[in-house]
């Protein structure tokens, strides 16, 4: 006698000895765990869990129209032997693919369901879609995309044979030239580096000993400093040559005359003999001359003027 038992998680039918009635038993398919049930008659019954169907009531007849199709187990041989823990141990059978790997395309025995039908129509449309939102332009002809390697193949010859061209025109070099080009670097990188400080130290000493041995110094009279002004109707005038001119007053009077040059603003300083500033101490007689070097008139007529080795020595000469 066997038992038909119907597993409440995925509807699969097991057939299972009645010594058996009262163990644990795992469904194959879903590995869910039950207990065996016990036959009521010697006839065989159908048991299910949770379910409508009971050992009196018919087959159920199976819609076509049904979306989620019922899957059995394959049926298993009645066998004096056979043992439904090998059954319950076995690896689970594979479980078919999802609606949505699978093309439209279904097996003869198996319908597609309502819902599978929907999804498999708006994939379709939205490809369409996609297909014609893509503009022509985005899509480069085959003669656009030949034209382009062409172009590149051309380009990578030309590249070449230029490259080939100018190494063949470059001058050639010996290894006598690269060696004496590699002594000079190295004594220039000598003379900066050590040999450098020491020249510059040479010529500072040669130089301050040049100056001190063969320049000139002043050894005249002594010197007193003198400023002024020249004013043509109240405003400075600028580019006018200022001389004083010693008036002797003894043979032994041995002054020259001291010059200066009229600033922006009408200022000059007197250089005795250059560089050295001022003018002796005695009276001197002032003329200015102008641009073109001819002696100009002044308002009072030639000034005589004294340098003095007290005061500042500061004067005002009009036009």
């Amino acid at each position: 006698m066997t038992i038909r038992y119907t597993c409440r998680e995925c509807a699969s039918v097991l057939k299972i000895k009645d010594e058996k009635a009262g163990t644990n038993g795992k469904c194959p398919k879903c590995k869910t765990e039950f207990v065996v049930p016990t036959p009521a008659s010697e006839d065989d019954i159908e048991v299910e869990v949770d379910g409508p169907a009971t050992a009196s009531s018919p087959d159920l007849p199976i819609d076509d129209d049904v979306d989620m199709p019922i899957e059995l187990t394959p049926e298993v041989a009645d066998d004096p032997d056979f043992d439904p823990l090998d059954v319950l141990s076995a690896p689970a059978p594979a479980r078919p693919a999802p609606a949505a790997l699978r093309s439209t395309s279904f097996g003869a025995d198996k319908k597609p369901s309502v819902a599978e039908l929907m999804r498999d129509f708006e994939a379709g449309k939205k490809k369409d879609r996609k297909t014609e939102s893509t503009p022509d332009a985005v899509r480069p002809s085959m003669a656009a995309s030949t034209e382009q390697t062409a172009g590149s193949a051309a380009n990578a010859l030309s590249k070449a044979y230029q490259q080939k061209r100018d190494s063949a025109n470059a001058p050639k070099v010996s290894v006598k030239d690269v060696q004496a080009a590699e002594q000079r670097a190295l004594l220039m990188e000598f003379i900066k580096k050590k040999a450098g400080p020491a020249i510059a130290a040479i010529v500072v000493v040669f130089y301050g000993y040049y100056w001190y041995m063969f320049s000139e110094s002043y050894k005249g009279l002594p010197l007193y400093s003198v400023t002024g002004r020249v004013i043509s109707q109240s405003e400075p005038v600028e580019g006018l040559r200022v001389q004083f001119r010693p008036l002797a007053e003894s043979i032994e009077d041995t002054r020259t005359s001291a010059e200066g040059m009229t600033a922006k603003d009408g200022s000059f300083r007197l250089v005795y003999e250059i560089p050295y500033e001022g003018a002796p101490e005695g009276k001197y007689e002032v003329v200015v001359f102008g641009s073109s070097g001819a002696p100009m008139a002044l308002s009072e007529g030639t000034p005589m003027l004294s340098v003095s080795s007290s005061g500042k020595n500061e004067f005002d000469i009009n036009l």
